[in-house]
C-alpha cells in the first residue's frame, strides 16, 4: 500500500510536469502573436489591369518632381501614390512627390518650414486599409484636381481660388481691423502682402470653425521687421466666421475671414502648400 501511494505521487509530479510544460508551449505562441506587432499596410496594390480602369476625370498630364528635383509623369508616380508608398503634394505651385520611407520624415524633421509638413507627416503614420481599387483611383482624382493658386484683393474683399489660371471660386472675405497697408509687426491689425504658402488646415474646437495657417512671416518679413526694431508677429490664418460676427465687417486681428459654408469648399479643393497671393 504504501508503495503503490508513494508510486502514485511520482507518477502525479511527473504528470503534472509535463501538462506544464505543454500549456507554456501552447500559451506562448498565442502570448508573442498578441505582443507581435501586426503590419496594417492591408490595401490593394497597383497591377497594371487598372490602367483600363483609370476614372475618365483623372488629369494624368501634371508633372511631379521627387526628392532631387527630376520630373516624373503620371505613369511614374501612379504606383507608389496607389500603393501608399508615397504622396503627392504642392510646394508653392510645384508638384512634389514624398516616399514615405524614415529616412524621408527624418529629413523632414530638420526643416521646421517645410511645406505641407502636417500632411507628409500623418500620411507616413497612417494605414494603408483601403481594399477597393475604386476608391483609392477617385482619392487621386480628386487630389491632382486640387486648385493650385489663391488669390486674395484686399481692397475689393474677394479671394479667388484658380487652378492652371482658371476661376473655380470666388468668395467674399472680411479683414483685420486696420486692413489698408502691409503688415509690419504685432498687433497691427493688418494682413500681410505678397506669397506665401497654405499650410496646417485643421478643424477648429471653437467659433471660428475651420483654419488654413498662412507662411506669415517669411523671411523678407522677418528681415523688415527687424530692421524696425519691432516684432513681425505670427499666427496669420484664412478662418470661419463664428455667428456672432456673421454680418460684421473687417473685425478679425489680421486673418482672413470667410463664411463657414465657403471655407468648408476650401477645404475640399486646396490642400496644403497651395501658393497664396494677397494683394493690395
Amino acid at each position: 500500500m504504501k508503495y503503490s501511494l508513494l508510486l502514485f505521487l511520482v507518477l502525479a509530479i511527473i504528470g503534472f510536469g509535463i501538462w506544464q510544460q505543454k500549456a507554456i508551449h501552447i500559451a506562448t505562441p498565442k502570448r508573442a502573436q498578441i505582443e507581435k506587432p501586426k503590419s496594417r499596410d492591408i490595401g490593394i496594390k497597383w497591377h497594371d489591369s487598372l490602367w483600363k480602369h483609370l476614372p475618365k476625370k483623372i488629369d494624368t498630364s501634371i508633372i511631379v518632381e521627387d526628392a532631387l528635383g527630376a520630373p516624373l509623369k503620371f505613369a511614374q508616380y501612379i504606383k507608389p501614390v496607389f500603393n501608399h508608398e508615397a504622396i503627392i503634394y504642392q510646394d508653392k505651385g510645384t508638384w512634389k512627390l514624398h516616399r514615405l520611407t524614415e529616412t524621408a520624415l527624418d529629413s523632414l524633421k530638420k526643416d521646421d518650414f517645410a511645406v505641407a509638413s502636417n500632411d507628409r507627416r500623418v500620411a507616413y503614420k497612417q494605414a494603408d486599409t483601403i481594399t477597393s481599387y475604386r476608391i483609392k483611383l477617385a482619392n487621386i482624382t480628386h487630389m491632382l484636381s486640387m486648385a493650385d493658386h489663391v488669390r486674395v484683393f484686399k481692397q475689393k474683399r474677394r479671394i479667388e481660388i484658380t487652378r492652371k489660371g482658371k476661376l473655380l471660386f470666388s468668395f467674399p472675405i472680411n479683414l483685420g481691423f486696420s486692413p489698408i497697408g502691409n503688415k509690419i509687426k504685432e498687433g497691427d491689425g493688418k494682413t500681410p502682402e505678397g506669397n506665401y504658402y497654405l499650410d496646417m488646415r485643421y478643424v477648429r474646437n471653437d467659433k471660428f470653425y475651420k483654419s488654413y495657417k498662412i507662411s506669415y512671416p517669411n523671411f523678407e518679413d522677418r528681415a523688415i521687421a527687424q530692421q524696425r526694431g519691432v516684432k513681425p508677429g505670427y499666427g496669420v490664418l484664412i478662418h470661419g466666421t463664428s455667428p456672432l460676427k456673421r454680418n460684421a465687417k473687417d473685425w478679425t486681428a489680421g486673418c482672413i475671414a470667410l463664411a463657414n459654408k465657403d471655407i468648408d469648399t476650401l477645404f475640399k479643393y486646396v490642400g496644403d502648400g497651395t501658393l497664396i497671393e494677397i494683394k493690395k
